[in-house]
């Protein structure tokens, strides 16, 4: 019965443990690599369970209990390494006083609350927002209530279908430019009490849509990120985990993850609450699809998730400190970096 259920366990996590390791272009091949996480849990009790069947009673179960505890412990220490890989990178310097918060959010095409929104963006004092799909309609309704009161300056258009996405600051923007993935982002350039700051605003496709052009949206977002040398923030819906290929070779161009940074716990964004059911059953928060990534003289220093009635997605909201490291970037040479 022990070995059973250590099967039921094991085999269908393999799936997940192949994934991770290797590329592919199927959709179930990104399904499984964002589960990489979720992987930890099955191992972990097949682990719990092959404990027992090596050291309990019965004793003809040890000659392969325990080979095959060492490979499913070996599994799941590396699922574990994958997963707290992100959380061990060291902000350049010590946080300063000049701080500020930043709020990406998925409207879910406008069906997103407002009233519930801006009083979010009010609560935490949000400084920067990202909005994707942002319609027409739904921000005549944020503007009606408020939102260009608290944020006056801002960048991006709203459409009616899933390709609006805006930033809004009460800082000034310049050099604004696009970044031509499938739903289109730009970026922007923003003064801050800590210094200039690029802000790249992202949403490429899902992968359900087609997961060669979300392959090739997301290559031309780490193209862009990493072409700028200055202070950057990239932030937005990704449709994508720190576990598919191009967010982890984002984060070794020095880009951090900021609710890695904020500290060791899981931040998943999707779905919110009864968006999704499976079987009947409500999934709960499993994957964390929505980012602020930042390089430069940054740290972050709080990172949350906020429910927003009537999207899909669970809001993101960071609080990040320019650090001392700041004073010296002028005096630092530049490093060249290829797309």
């Amino acid at each position: 019965m022990g070995g059973l259920l250590v099967a039921f366990l094991v085999l269908p996590t393999l799936a997940i443990t192949t994934a991770r390791l290797q590329s592919g272009t199927s959709l179930w091949w990104v399904i499984l690599r964002a589960c990489a996480p979720v992987a930890i849990i099955p191992y972990a009790f097949a682990v719990i369970v092959l404990v027992v069947l090596s050291w309990g009673f019965r004793s003809v179960t040890r000659p392969v209990a325990l080979p095959v505890l060492a490979v499913v412990t070996s599994l799941l220490l590396l699922h574990v390494w994958w997963f707290v890989k992100p959380f061990l990178a060291d902000a350049p310097g010590s946080a300063t006083a000049n701080r500020f918060s930043v709020m990406t959010a998925n409207l879910h095409i406008g069906r997103a609350d407002p009233e519930s929104l801006l009083e979010a963006v009010d609560r935490e004092g949000v400084d920067i927002l990202v909005l994707e799909e942002i319609t027409p309609s739904a921000l005549a309704e944020l503007d009606r209530l408020g939102l260009e009161r608290r944020l006056k300056h801002r960048a991006g258009t709203a459409q009616v279908n899933r390709d609006g996405i805006m930033l809004f600051t009460n800082e000034p923007l310049r050099d604004v430019a696009t970044i031509a993935t499938s739903t289109p982002g730009f970026g922007v350039q923003l003064a801050t009490a800590g210094g200039p700051l690029r802000v790249l605003a992202v949403h490429p496709i899902a992968p359900n849509n087609g997961v060669a052009q979300w392959s090739r949206d997301l290559d031309l977002i780490l193209a862009t990120a990493k072409a700028s040398h200055e202070p950057t923030l990239v932030a937005g819906d990704f449709n994508a985990t720190l576990d598919h290929p191009q967010l982890e070779t984002l984060l070794r161009a020095d880009y951090r993850d900021a609710s890695a940074d904020a500290g060791l716990v899981w931040r998943p964004t999707w779905p919110s609450s009864d968006h999704v059911r499976l079987i009947g059953l409500r999934l709960p928060a499993m994957f964390g699809l929505d980012h602020v990534f930042m390089r430069g003289p940054l740290e972050a220093t709080d990172a949350h998730v906020q429910a927003v009635p009537g999207t899909d997605h669970r809001a993101l909201v960071t609080r990040i400190a320019w650090t001392d490291a700041a004073d010296d970037v002028d005096q630092q040479p530049q490093r060249t970096a290829s797309p």
